[in-house]
């Protein structure tokens, strides 16, 4: 016997009408009814159970070759109706997959006895369905903007030691003056402090105003100020006076410039005439371990890298220490205003930039400057924009940053569009082995033309596309001081002084009767890191694509209960629905040719017709007029 189905009932008066059909029911499933009345219960014996109903998935290929076969073999209109009665409604198969898809609600509306509660059902599952298309809109909005969260972590390990950056507070050394150009010289003859007298304003004196020697100082050279033009200024300081000092300073690096770099270089100071003591990790080093690289700002500078530099302990008994000789005899009196040197602290590979990165270090103290890194790692494409820097050394010779990006990016379209570039950057040149590092502004028409391009920079009518590097590392600098050296302990840095250079032992020890100006020839400092924790910065996606998948799953089966093997049984029903819509459309297509070719069997026999009524006529013509004969 066949398990109940729970269609047909489990008595034979209580069976469907659609169980009586030979395609549902086999004669030897019958039993005789019990004796009695139908509305008496039936014995097990007499009851009948309808055989399990499995419907499987239409084949639409199949019964189309049925019905090609059956239009084939002359089958009327009628009968192929019939044949079509038989299969699935369109009915059907919303019944059949509400009974079985796990999307909620649907289930309800197929088995609803009253309209109005199948109509509840429909309004809830359509508003159901809207708000999961704006939830999922919201997602999907919201992921594909790409957004970006910075992850904040505190690490530990051995840190690589940075690059140390240090200049001379005095551009050119007064004993190499005499192989700098004319002009340069001039300049510096009119700086002398002799040529000024503090005197003359003691009351009832001629007073002077500040810097009035200076006056003729356009008469020098065509240099006078770069860019000293009012129109190619901004707009606010068209009619404002320059400042005398500035114009001299500027001059002076203007006139510092126009030299060829092997004068400069050599009548700057030098790493071997300065370094007295060096040791990283309580291991020596020497001048040649610092690179020279000439700034319009401070001459010569003097920077100390190396791969082998690794912290494995804080403090500054593992850092580098450094003990200069700043040589404060060979200042020009009236250029550099003060003692001292440049200090700037940098990523090992960068271009050092000391005249805006920098701090300055007094003479005659010790300076400590506890390190911190800050490891900053940025988020690539397609999320954010960055340069990898990768490109960029291969074609300027140096690690990529974003200062050094827009230098050069300016002075590109400088050389462009004037042939030259700004002087002030010629080391860029230099190092980065450009064909072009000697073509330099020098004319005032090619000056005029970079003023116009600067200015057109600074109201942002001429931009630069320079990313954030994908990689950078910044360090925080905690500076501490203290007098030095003592008294006592200026004998010794006498002693090695003279033990390195005799020559200027005699005017060292001249100084030892002047505790203090023998203190302003020295400067120690040592850069060490605090600690090795360290700061990591690092740009990850808000929404991961796991996170993403998971937010749409959610949503979907918050709204409409589908999960993603019930979301294949909505597609397995779109799929079915497409091939009974073409299944349906084949039949149309069918049926009006059957159609056409009945008009077609009609005419003709409606053309044979007449050509026999014809006929008739013609005989029945033919035989009465037999018979008048």
């Amino acid at each position: 016997m066949y398990p109940h189905s729970g269609r047909g009932g489990p008595y034979r008066g209580d069976r469907e009408e659609e169980y009586i059909g030979s395609r549902y029911l086999n004669q030897q499933h019958l039993r005789a009814p019990a004796s009695g009345s139908f509305s008496s219960r039936a014995t097990s014996s007499d009851r009948y159970y309808p055989p399990h109903r499995m419907e499987p998935p239409v084949d639409y290929k199949e019964r189309d070759l049925e019905d090609r076969r059956s239009t084939e073999n002359g089958e009327d209109n009628v009968s192929f109706a019939n044949s079509m009665e038989k299969r699935k409604s369109l009915r059907k198969l919303l019944s059949r997959f509400a009974d079985k898809t796990a999307m909620q609600g649907v289930g309800y509306i197929s088995s609803a006895k009253y309209w109005y509660s199948r109509a509840i059902w429909v309004f809830l599952l359509l508003v159901a369905m809207g708000w999961m298309v704006f939830h999922l809109y919201y997602l999907i909005s919201q992921f594909t903007d790409l957004p970006v969260q910075t992850k904040i972590s505190l690490g530990f390990n051995n840190l690589q030691f940075p690059a140390v950056t240090l200049c001379s507070m005095n551009v050119v050394k007064f004993s190499e003056l005499q192989t700098t150009s004319v002009a340069f010289q001039s300049l510096v003859a009119l700086t002398q402090p002799s040529r000024f007298k503090p005197e003359d304003y003691i009351p009832g004196g001629r007073k002077k105003r500040f810097v009035s020697e200076f006056d003729d100082l356009g008469n020098l050279t065509d240099y006078g100020d770069y860019y000293d033009d009012p129109s190619f200024r901004d707009d606010a300081f068209k009619d404002a006076k320059k400042d005398n000092l500035y114009e001299v300073e500027n001059t002076f690096k203007n006139l510092y410039l126009a030299m060829p770099r092997g004068v400069r270089v050599k009548a700057g100071h030098q790493i071997q005439d300065m370094l007295l003591s060096c040791s990283f990790n309580g291991f020596k080093c020497f001048p040649v371990n610092f690179t020279l690289v000439n700034t319009p700002e401070y001459g010569n500078c003097f920077t100390i890298e190396s791969g082998n530099f690794i912290t494995k302990n804080p403090g500054p008994k593992t850092g580098l220490t450094l003990i200069f000789y700043t040589q404060n005899d060979e200042f020009l009196e009236g250029i550099s205003q003060g003692y001292g040197m440049r200090l700037q602290i940098h990523e090992p590979g960068t271009f050092p930039m000391p005249d805006q990165e920098g701090i300055f270090l007094s003479s005659s103290f010790e300076t400590h400057i506890g390190l911190r890194l800050t490891d900053i790692t940025r988020i690539t494409p397609p999320h954010r924009e960055c340069n990898d820097g990768i490109e960029f050394k291969k074609v300027n010779k140096m690690q990529y940053s974003r200062s050094v990006c827009r230098i050069f990016c300016e002075q590109e379209q400088s050389l462009s569009q004037c042939g030259c570039y700004n002087h002030d950057y010629k080391e860029f040149f230099f190092f980065s082995n450009n064909t072009n590092k000697n073509r330099w502004c020098k004319t005032q028409q090619e000056i005029r033309c970079l003023a116009t391009i600067m200015k057109e920079f600074g109201m942002q009518q001429r931009t630069c596309s320079c990313l954030n590097p994908c990689k950078e590392k910044k360090y925080s600098l905690f500076p501490s001081s203290r007098q030095w050296p003592t008294e006592a302990y200026s004998t010794i840095l006498m002693q090695s002084l003279c033990e390195q250079f005799p020559a200027k032992c005699q005017r060292v020890v001249n100084m030892k009767t002047d505790p203090r100006s023998l203190a302003l020839n020295f400067v120690k400092v040592t850069v060490y890191y605090e600690d090795l924790n360290y700061e990591e910065f690092v740009e990850e996606p808000e929404i991961a694509t796991a996170q993403f998948a998971s937010d749409v799953g959610g949503a979907v089966g918050l709204w409409i209960g589908l999960s993603v093997l019930a979301i294949f049984e909505v597609v397995q029903f779109f799929i079915e629905l497409c091939a009974y819509g073409v299944h349906v459309w084949r039949y149309k297509q069918r049926k009006s040719k059957q159609i056409k070719k009945r008009k077609q069997r009609q005419n003709g026999y409606a053309i044979r017709e007449e050509k026999d009524f014809a006929n008739e006529k013609r005989y029945q013509e033919s035989w009465n007029s037999y018979r008048h004969y």
